[in-house]
């Protein structure tokens, strides 16, 4: 007696196991068929019928229904290449939002490849960004709830950035779940520019919560033209997306190892101008005292070359008094002079019970291409009282005039630190600037978001 033939397996998928083109039972438009046994339901993209496919191949009416049959920025059926993967969009969402009166939709494209699985390309109508977003292998750790300002996923951390209430308007092309106009979902965005976590809250019939969780990345607009062969260019971009890059953060690392790199090379430039820099006295005179003319012959520099003076006068043990020096420097080979002055001033009082002190004692000149030779110094020092003439009363005496103390530096060749804080503020100022970019480009960003106020 022959063996019998074990029973056939069961069918898991609907023949035949290819695209297969049918028509939709409600309103006869052709519909193309590529998911095969993972799908549950197909919206006709002509009248939104939704469907349940069969093992036969065919399709029984699960809702009929009529409406007209909205324009995508991607068709249905469209295949592409994005991140090295071939894909086909599968189905087609419209879901929008409400926030403060006003209506922000956007388009979810399902994308299908038989050995990578599905994944969603999300395009806002309302900004023209996009995204690409794939299931979340794990879940975030979220302490107290979904509500938190921040939920953490391998070891990064993402800021709640909005919450909203997303209602499917539009649905065409298959599905592996069952997905209906009207359908919402509180969706919770948290991000960490260029990724983002969606976490979506859907309240089942019976009472029940369906939680899923979904990694988004910021795609470029022309990236997906490239990769679906779209004609002519994707639309303007309007504000930043909430995972749109930061490209001042991007070019941070640069702006940064190039300030180092300036900073390095303006360090060793110092070491080497300070080092060339004599700082030689030249003339030195303290506690001179009274007010007499004072002429002194100097040498100033060496050769035929220019130096930089550094001229200071300070006055000793003021009190209510002003100081002032007259210089005069005479180049006595070449009868040129140049002459300037100096103040010292030292006030204090007290006005309404309160004690107050004015005034600085010690005051210094830069002269920059001073020639060398021989020079002739003449100093001509004054001093006064009090800001308002003393009224004398009848009988009173006049005070002494007020005696002056006072020392007088020149110093030659010195070193110009300005010169080396000018270099540096250039060069920190690309790296401020960057920041200050970097932080108006956040500032946009969260401008969208539900902490706009703030």
């Amino acid at each position: 007696m022959a063996a019998q033939a074990p029973p056939a397996p069961a069918k898991v998928f609907r023949e035949p196991a290819q695209t297969e083109s049918v028509q939709c039972p409600c309103c006869g438009g052709p519909i193309t068929l590529t998911g095969f046994g993972g799908i549950e339901q197909v919206a006709c993209p002509y009248c939104g019928s939704e469907l349940s496919p069969e093992d036969s191949g065919a399709l029984s009416v699960m809702k009929q229904l009529q409406r007209q049959q909205r324009t995508s920025a991607l068709q249905l059926h469209t295949r592409g290449t994005l991140d090295g993967i071939e894909c086909e969009v599968l189905g087609i969402v419209w879901r929008e939002c409400n926030v403060d009166g006003a209506t922000y939709p956007w388009q979810e494209f399902l994308l299908y490849n038989p050995y990578r699985g599905y994944r969603w390309l999300v395009y806002s109508m309302s900004d023209h960004h996009w995204s690409l977003g794939a299931t979340l292998l794990g879940a975030p750790r979220v302490d107290g709830g979904s509500m938190q300002r921040a939920v953490e996923f391998k070891k990064t951390s993402y800021r709640h950035f909005q919450t909203v209430n997303a209602v499917v308007s539009y649905v065409e092309g298959e599905f592996p779940w069952q997905l209906h106009v009207g359908d919402n979902a509180i969706a919770h965005e948290y991000i960490a520019p260029p990724v983002a976590i969606s976490i979506e809250e859907s309240h089942m019939p019976d009472g029940s919560a369906d939680v899923n969780f979904t990694s988004m990345c910021h795609i470029e607009g022309s990236d997906v033209w490239k990769a679906f062969g779209c004609e002519g260019s994707p639309p303007e971009l309007s504000g930043v997306g909430s995972v749109r890059p930061n490209p001042y953060k991007a070019r941070g690392k640069f702006v940064w190892a190039a300030f180092g790199a300036l900073m390095a090379a303006l360090i060793a430039v110092s070491v080497i101008y300070i080092g060339g820099r004599t700082n030689k006295v030249i003339y030195d005179k303290s506690g001179v005292e009274g007010i007499g003319v004072v002429s002194q012959e100097i040498t100033i520099g060496e050769g035929d070359s220019d130096t930089t003076l550094e001229v200071e006068f300070s006055a000793i043990a003021l009190s209510n008094q002003w100081a002032f020096v007259d210089i005069m420097l005479i180049n006595i080979g070449a009868e040129e002079a140049m002459g300037f002055g100096l103040t010292a001033e030292e006030w204090h009082g007290n006005t309404g019970g309160e004690s107050w002190r004015e005034g600085k004692s010690k005051q210094s000149v830069t002269l920059g291409g001073v020639k060398s030779g021989k020079y002739l110094l003449q100093i001509t020092p004054s001093t006064g009282g009090p800001k308002t003439p003393v009224k004398l009363k009848p009988g009173q005496k006049a005070p002494p005039p007020l005696k002056l103390k006072y020392n007088l530096r020149i110093k030659e060749n010195i070193v110009l630190s300005r010169y080396i804080f000018i270099a540096f503020f250039v060069i920190i100022t690309f790296p401020l600037i960057n920041v200050m970019l970097g932080f108006f480009f956040e500032g946009k960003r969260w401008r969208n978001s539900d902490y706009s106020s703030t």
